[in-house]
């Protein structure tokens, strides 16, 4: 069945809190929960107060739209995911996909 092969894609909404208490929040279209995290700080790059609030500290609040369910992701754990080495060449295509956003 083609549904157990390919992740579905959903759309999300990511937030992480700035340094000045704001929260920021962008909707990316991702496959799965790193992937979501992964687009939305490649988004939150762009702009200049992200510099200082995407530390190894900051959380991400990762909400999918469709069921509704959220997820916290600390940014350290998104970092080491990255990096480490894949069990299957299924998780490292969508591991380099998803570092590149």
């Amino acid at each position: 069945m083609l549904s157990s092969v390919v992740p579905s894609v959903r759309p999300c909404l990511v937030s992480v809190r700035g340094l000045d208490g704001a929260t920021h929040t962008v909707e990316v279209t991702a496959a799965t929960l790193f992937e979501a995290a992964a687009a939305a700080v490649a988004s939150f790059k762009t702009e200049k107060w992200a510099a200082d609030a995407l530390t190894p500290s900051a959380t991400l609040r990762v909400e999918e739209r469709i069921p509704p369910i959220v997820h916290e992701v600390p940014l350290r754990s998104l970092e080491r995911l990255l990096k480490a080495s894949s069990p299957s060449p299924r998780e490292e295509v969508l591991k380099r996909a998803a570092g590149k956003r």
